[in-house]
């Protein structure tokens, strides 16, 4: 799910939604007189792209994709901060934090930052989500180093003040009231996370509860400001067209003063698995019921068999990769059980994470009958090996998506500062396709017997007002 909530120069907060995204290559190794850096050189076949990989002395990590096909720069800086670190009264502080941030330094006062970037045609944008809160410039090539010293500048010489802080929270309410407690779903579900991750901190909302909100102080976001915003929890991620020797360089001028901190511990993000079948029931008003249903499960990082990532994302995919992918086609097409479903799952994850499903019950099915169809189908994953064709058409799909989405700069960018800031190397995306290509039939129900049982499920019924007694 993905909420996106508008500034008045920026687009906020938003979930992370699953990111395929490009190939690039083999080894060599060249050094600078400040760092040593690792070259990836892309085959002729991908336009002959470069990706330079280095940290410099304060630990800020630096990658740098070099792609020439037009004369624009991605800048983009994932900070190692989220909703995720946060505890006791201070829920959302990440997220107001990130909406202070534009808010100007000494050098670049009040909204010169936003009044900079229309004047030399650049976009900034920025968002917070459980493990991270990034922040991206997107300028033509002459304008990059721009981007580069506004993003140093307010990395240590941020001011954050009083008067921009008081109308800026009412900002951060209103988000609030529109995008959650005015939206039942969006309610339904910030209350679902609650039994779904009974113990990992993923279950708080990104932009906090209101009373978090009506507590947050000014010394408060200072002091969350001064403690995680340092180049020894961040990376930098430049995509674009730039030469990376002379990136490296420019980067060194406007981050390499700036000092390292002592970094606190981050918080627990794992979680329990098989603790019990749990379920929710809610009534609010809407129209039509909904359904939420979702299994515990492993990450990448924290599965102790990171391929058993990979079979869920194959699973996911073979229950809602297009209009012939299983549920759609034997529970919505005709509307026969349900007339909409998403299946959603996220193997980057710093922690662990879920395997979602959201449903809408076609008329006269109810909520109860929709998830025993939806179990079924889940339970033959348990029972039955997939068909080698079925399978080899949902791994073609990924390599094609792997490909294709090598075009967007962004999410070029995106899909590397994710891998980064969760704790897995960018170089995870050369290996997607093998490690696609190795998933069997066997696996995929050797690892359905292992997360999709009752005792690890929860869901929630989300119906009408008026049909509660």
């Amino acid at each position: 799910m993905r909420i996106l909530k508008s500034k008045s120069f920026k687009i906020l907060v938003r979930s992370r939604t699953q990111l395929w995204r490009m190939l690039i290559a083999p080894v060599c190794f060249i050094s600078l007189n400040f760092i040593q850096t690792s070259l990836y050189a892309a085959p002729e076949s991908q336009l002959a792209r470069t990706t330079f990989e280095t940290t410099l002395k304060n630990g800020l990590k630096v990658i740098i994709r070099e792609d020439h096909r037009s004369p624009i720069v991605m800048t983009q800086i994932w900070y190692g901060v989220g909703s995720s670190d946060e505890s006791g009264n201070l829920l959302g502080i990440s997220h107001v934090l990130e909406h202070m941030m534009f808010k100007g330094t000494q050098k670049v006062p009040d909204d010169e930052f936003t009044r900079l970037s229309r004047i030399y045609g650049g976009r900034t944008n920025a968002a917070t989500f459980t493990n991270y809160t990034n922040y991206y410039q997107l300028y033509p090539k002459k304008y990059f180093p721009l981007a580069l010293e506004l993003e140093a500048d307010r990395m240590s010489n941020l001011v954050l003040k009083q008067q921009d802080f008081d109308p800026e929270i009412k900002v951060v309410m209103e988000e609030r009231r529109q995008r959650t407690d005015d939206n039942p779903r969006n309610l339904a579900y910030e209350r679902f996370k609650w039994i779904a991750y009974p113990t990992s901190h993923y279950r708080q909302p990104v932009i906090g509860f209101m009373k978090n909100l009506q507590n947050i102080r000014l010394e408060d976001l200072k002091h969350w400001y001064q403690t995680w915003y340092t180049p020894n929890n961040a990376t930098l991620v430049i995509v674009g067209d730039v030469n990376a020797e002379q990136a490296l360089k420019q980067i060194e001028k406007y981050f390499g003063g700036i000092a390292k901190k002592q970094l606190p511990d981050r918080n627990d993000v794992l979680e329990y698995d098989r603790v019990g079948y749990r379920h929710m029931q809610v009534h609010l008003p809407v129209q039509v019921p909904s359904l939420f249903m979702a299994w515990n499960v492993r990450s990448i990082a924290t599965a102790k068999n990171p391929q058993d990532a990979y079979a869920l994302t194959i699973i996911q995919s073979l229950l809602d990769g297009g209009i012939s992918a299983r549920l759609q086609d034997r529970l919505v097409r005709d509307k026969k059980t349900l007339t909409a479903i998403s299946v959603s799952y996220d193997p980057y994850n710093r922690g662990d994470s879920i395997f979602m499903i959201s449903a809408l019950p076609s008329e006269g099915v109810s909520l109860e009958d929709a998830q025993k169809a939806i179990e079924k189908e889940m339970s033959l994953f348990k029972t039955e090996l997939v068909n080698q064709n079925e399978l080899d058409r949902v791994k073609n799909n990924f390599v094609s998506n792997l490909i294709y989405s090598q075009d967007d700069i962004a999410g070029q960018a995106n899909m590397i500062g994710n891998l980064e800031v969760n704790g897995l190397s960018f170089r995870l995306i050369d290996e997607l396709p093998k490690h696609y290509d190795k998933v069997t039939p066997q696996d995929l129900l050797r690892i359905a017997n292992i997360y999709f049982v009752k005792d690890n499920l929860s869901s929630l019924y989300l119906l009408p007002e008026n049909t509660k007694e």
